[in-house]
């Protein structure tokens, strides 16, 4: 990596991750020279406790991304919905074209508040992974994706989406949700999580070196 950043004169730097209780992975990063750069909070919410109805604002609508017409307007709502968060790169529409015609792409677990000028507004991605919990002998999902573009926060949209998209994965039979926050999270993220069940389980470190 060090080479290709020479070569292409860009900065680059290596991110890697690890549970704040997985000692030996830790040691082993902070030895080989990389310095902890954010932290992430695991958190869990049960799908059998009772959720609450979503409310949205007047005029707001949900709806499903299923085609490549919508890749554009998509992808521009998620550069300016992420644009001030930790570690952003702006996603291209080939990219979510690319997303939408991966034949595991489930686009029932994918919403977006569509404002009524018809802007996408907020979105929230889950994803169910059939292998991994038939391994673990568990029904969970896990919110990939959750975010308000700028000059529609503080409306609930946030929290209407969430919990849409929690009747959705109760609805597939899952039993449990669970996401993966920045600790610093500057939109108030963990405080929404929180006020509608979900806990917080572990703490990830993310670990960055210059090379």
């Amino acid at each position: 990596m060090g080479e290709v950043g020479r070569e292409r004169n860009v900065k680059v730097k290596l991110l890697s991750g690890g549970h704040s209780d997985n000692v030996e992975r830790i040691a082993l990063l902070e030895s080989c020279g990389f310095k902890i750069g954010r932290y992430f909070l695991m958190m869990e919410r049960s799908l059998t406790d009772p959720i609450p109805e979503a409310e949205f604002p007047e005029g707001f609508t949900l709806k499903h991304i299923d085609n490549e017409a919508d890749a554009a307007v998509w992808a521009e709502m998620l550069n300016q919905t992420f644009i001030d968060h930790w570690n952003h790169q702006d996603i291209t529409v080939e990219s979510v074209k690319d997303k939408l015609n991966d034949p595991k792409y489930q686009s029932e677990l994918s919403l977006v508040a569509v404002a009524p000028d018809g802007t996408f507004a907020a979105c929230c991605d889950f994803q169910i992974h059939p292998e991994n919990n038939e391994l673990n002998k568990r029904k969970d999902g896990l919110v990939s994706l959750l975010g308000t573009r700028r000059g529609f926060r503080k409306r609930g949209l946030g929290s209407g989406i969430l919990l849409s998209a929690l009747k959705l994965l109760k609805a597939e039979g899952m039993e449990t949700v669970m996401l993966y926050v920045d600790a610093d999270n500057l939109s108030g993220a963990t405080r929404l999580y929180e006020s509608v069940g979900f806990r917080r389980v572990n703490t990830q470190i993310a670990y960055i070196k210059a090379v």
